[in-house]
């Protein structure tokens, strides 16, 4: 019983693994010819050292070696049998000479120590040739190509017609004679010639051979096609024997297709073969595209006329097969195509390409983050992105050079990580024209290239930050990003865009800089400082958040930057922040600054006309303080009515009265500060209307709401503010002399 399980267990691997190498099903040769077998492995260090082998099945089921890499050859196919490696591109090749009839049979080409290995099944036929009559010579050509028959003819036949026909059935249907009569199947394309009087061979040229053209002609003289025959010649096609391509799932592939110089002005066509022999348009150069490969494929003529590649990305099973590409005048296939060819795709679904996400889905207004690969141990030196247009264009947004498509500034970042062999390509200020496929290539090993699509949602962006900015020469800005709570564990960052990625700014620990990122998690915001802005400050910032190299959400910030206002002109900069300190004290930041021509310069003149002024401020406060007292005896008859649920309080020199209710929030009668103003307010700087929103303050948005006051407290509030305000005034006025009472 252990035996059987063992035997079991040893079989196992063999029955239940799909085998990656791939080779040709069938190959036909010639007797006497040769043929060459080519086939694939995944190239693994393993595979590319390990022993590659072709063998010949026998009638006991056991694979006896022909022909193995390490230098075997058996005693039968001695001298005529050779196996080469090529452990690059992951392939090795069988030649085989000298063939014989024998020789036909079931092999297998493989790689590992025996030939119980990974392995794929090659079916070899040699034959001995069609049976045709004596005195037949046999064409063997290729679609599109061009073919010359000599027919010979005897001396007493000089003047007699002379003529090449087409054998269908009992007829022989007319190509061309010597009067110039052609068959309407090869009009255009035949020529008839002879050498001179003292030649015995008249020519019949064919071009542009089409499938059709297969079969046996008859040349000769006379009127009678039975009678005058002079040569039998036959038309054979070549094979198609495909080229075989090699991809591993959710790799790409590129199949090449040259067709020849003469079909350089046709549209080409890549279709798929079905078990029917009917071949499915894939793509054409005309434009079409069929949905199974919609925004993973792309057409790409060469140099070479007639010739172009095919890039498919995102391989999957189902692409494995049979294909013909050629050149048709309506870029259909056809049998009348004048220049196929057969490639053979096939598809290992062990893969060593790594997994990403097909579709990846951003707000608009918001931003997507997209991972690419290649092989890092290759000397890959560009990486570059594209929006995937149709079956010939992917347009270049971004490379690792420093390229950024100039309708994608300050919008596209793209950051390499040679050491994992990824490169992430951000992408912000997404809008419904953005929705695609994109494609992630390099310079290096074609397998890694892939293609993602991107779906714009009609969610909101999670982070929150002000599109645009104005800054002053010499100001500090502060720029606020609002994040939500799901990122308090990642990393938040600001940094500066330019056309080799986005270097991120220094933190206010990091020395003596310029710029520094300040996080406080309880309001929810990343703030980004710039202080004694510069010219050079102006341009794309971007806030965003990340986990290691795994890049998150962005969103970005364009700062201009614009000469500093004086005076009644002077406007905070719209979306701009003051610093804490201004803030808290609620003063205002007013440079002592005057304009000369457009340059900002300080005023040496300012505390001497502050100082003047403090004689013509006494003239004028002295008279409305003696009006206000009056004012307050006409009040005291009211205030008495009040006094016995109020506390009576002295201030200076004034005597009021204040509701005990008016003490719960003192800051409500600051002089010195605005914290009860609402985040939005309205205000009119230099006869217009502009909205400041100041820096959000979370213990004022959850402070309580104060009880509604009645329009009596409120006018004894703001009298009371009043002279708390005009005692503090006259306190700072310095009197030339004593007023009385």
């Amino acid at each position: 019983m252990a035996f059987f399980f063992a035997c079991l267990l040893a079989l196992l691997p063999v029955v239940s693994m799909k085998s990656p190498i791939f080779g040709p099903k069938e190959v036909i040769g010639a007797q006497g010819g040769s043929v060459s077998i080519q086939c694939f492995y995944p190239p693994t260090s393993v595979n590319k050292h390990d022993r590659k082998y072709f063998c010949l099945r026998n009638s006991r089921g056991s694979c006896e070696t022909i022909v193995s890499s390490n230098g075997f050859v058996s005693e039968r196919f001695t001298g005529r049998a050779n196996l080469t490696n090529f452990p690059m591109n992951g392939t090795f090749l069988i030649q085989i000479s000298q063939l014989v009839p024998e020789d036909s049979g079931l092999y297998k080409c493989g790689v590992g120590i025996s030939s119980r290995g990974l392995s794929f099944d090659i079916t070899l036929e040699v034959g001995q040739g069609p049976d045709l009559p004596d005195n037949t010579e046999v064409i063997v050509t290729e679609v599109g190509k061009t073919v010359s028959i000599n027919c010979p003819f005897q001396q007493q036949n000089l003047q007699d017609k002379k003529f090449l026909c087409k054998k269908d059935g009992e007829n022989c249907e007319l190509v061309i004679d010597s009067q110039n009569q052609v068959g309407p199947d090869y009009t255009g394309r035949v020529r008839f010639r002879i050498g001179g009087t003292t030649s015995k061979v008249f020519v019949v040229i064919i071009s542009e051979i089409q499938r059709r053209d297969v079969g046996m002609y008859i040349c000769g003289v006379g009127e009678d096609s039975t009678t005058g025959i002079q040569k039998i010649f036959v038309i054979q096609l070549l094979k198609l024997e495909p080229e075989l391509f090699y991809a591993e799932q959710r790799g790409s592939v590129i199949l090449s297709c040259a067709l020849g110089s003469t079909v350089a002005n046709l549209p080409k066509f890549l279709c798929r073969v079905r078990a029917d022999e009917t071949c499915d348009l894939v793509l054409n150069s005309k434009g079409f595209i069929n949905d199974a490969t919609h925004g993973r494929i792309l057409f790409n003529p060469t140099e070479e006329p007639g010739s172009f590649t095919i890039m498919l990305t995102q391989v999957r099973k189902e692409d494995a097969g049979l294909y013909h590409c050629g050149a048709q005048k309506n870029g259909q296939p056809s049998e009348d195509a004048l220049q196929v060819r057969a490639l053979q795709l096939f598809v290992s679904e062990e893969t060593t390409v790594p997994q990403s996400p097909l579709v990846v889905k951003g707000p608009s207004g918001g931003s997507v983050s997209v991972t690419c690969h290649y092989n890092p141990k290759e000397n890959v030196t560009l990486k570059y992105w594209c929006k995937w247009k149709d079956s010939s264009r992917c347009t270049k947004l971004v490379d690792s050079s420093g390229m950024v498509n100039e309708t994608y500034e300050g919008r596209v970042a793209l950051f390499d990580h040679p050491e994992s062999g990824t490169f992430t390509v951000l992408l912000n200020q997404l809008t419904p024209k953005d929705a695609g496929h994109y494609w992630c290539l390099s310079n290096g090993e074609h397998n890694r290239k892939s293609t993602v699509k991107i779906e714009i949602t009609e969610d909101q962006p999670l982070l929150i930050a002000p599109q645009n900015i104005t800054a002053q020469l010499g100001q500090t800005l502060n720029i606020s990003c609002h994040f939500p709570c799901k990122f308090y564990s990642y990393e938040k960052y600001w940094c500066r865009w330019n056309n080799h990625g986005c270097e991120t700014l220094p933190t206010q620990d990091g020395g003596n800089s310029l710029a520094f990122v300040d996080c406080n998690q309880n309001s929810k915001i990343v703030s980004l400082t710039l202080s004694s802005v510069k010219r050079e400050h102006e341009g794309w910032y971007w806030c965003g958040v990340k986990q290691g190299q795994r890049y998150g959400q962005t969103t970005a910030v364009y700062v201009s930057v614009e000469e500093e206002l004086s005076g009644k002109n002077a406007v905070q900069p719209a979306n701009s922040v003051l610093n804490k300190d201004a803030r808290s004290r609620g003063d205002a930041v007013k440079p002592d600054v005057r304009s000369k021509g457009s340059e900002v310069v300080p005023d040496p003149e300012s505390p001497k006309e502050h100082s003047g002024g403090s004689k013509v401020l006494v003239s004028t406060l002295v008279p409305v303080a003696l009006v206000l007292v009056v004012g307050a005896l006409a009040l005291g008859v009211v205030k008495a009515r009040q006094r016995r649920f109020s506390d009576r309080i002295s201030v200076g020199s004034y005597r009021t009265d204040i509701s005990m209710s008016e003490l719960e929030n003192p800051r409500k009668f600051g002089a010195n500060d605005n914290m009860g103003a609402s985040s939005a307010q309205e205000t009119t700087l230099g006869g217009e209307d502009e909205f400041i929103t100041p820096t959000e303050n979370p213990e004022e948005i959850q402070e309580p709401k104060q009880v509604k006051r009645s329009s009596k407290e409120e006018a004894d509030m703001a009298y009371t503010a009043f002279l708390l305000q005009s005692n503090n005034m006259a306190n700072e006025i310095p009197l030339d002399g004593p007023i009385d009472a």
